[in-house]
């Protein structure tokens, strides 16, 4: 009996190590099997006691980062967000950083402080986050386009992922649909 456990065992390692691997650590880009889009009723308040709706970010093209105080990786991206904040800024382009299950606003604006953060950033209510939607993991970063639909959903530690957003950014900014 030991034996024939054994070695169901060993048969299903690798579907046991790729379920670990596609369960646990995020892949990268999701591919979307049918438009989304942005909330009608999205709604946020940032640190500097903007609201944002829904309505502010249609017709523009936007950013979303979603992060969270104890994801390393997702602190590891504020340099460059800075940058691309700075860089694209006065082309019109909205960009905001969101706070999901990082306890306290104040713990979270510390954090923002903490590592610089030059961007418009907040930290969504709970009743603000069901506006927002299912944020599978973290980072996550969502690029919309003028018509409100999610263009692009970038999910954990992607390699050229600042590049990625910058070319995808610059071709909504042409006008073309990337």
């Amino acid at each position: 009996m030991r034996r024939i456990i054994t070695s169901f065992a060993r048969s299903m390692l690798p579907l046991w190590i790729a379920g670990f691997v596609l369960g646990i650590l995020p892949m990268g880009m999701y591919a979307q099997d049918e438009a989304r889009f942005i909330n009608p009723e999205f709604e946020v308040k940032l640190f500097d006691n903007t609201i944002v709706r829904a309505g502010d970010i249609k017709g523009r093209i936007a950013v979303i980062d979603f992060w969270a105080t104890w994801c390393k990786p997702c602190l590891a991206e504020v340099p460059d967000y800075n940058d691309f904040y700075r860089d694209y800024k006065d082309t019109g382009v909205v960009f905001l950083a969101l706070a999901i299950d990082s306890g306290k606003e104040e713990k979270v604006l510390e954090t923002a402080k903490r590592y610089n953060m030059e961007y418009p950033a907040g930290a969504p209510s709970k009743k603000e986050i069901r506006t927002i939607g299912k944020i599978r993991a973290f980072p996550t970063t969502w690029i919309i386009g003028p018509e409100g639909k999610i263009v692009r959903e970038f999910v954990g530690v992607v390699s050229g992922k600042q590049e990625a957003i910058r070319e995808i950014v610059d071709q909504l900014l042409a006008g073309n649909a990337p």
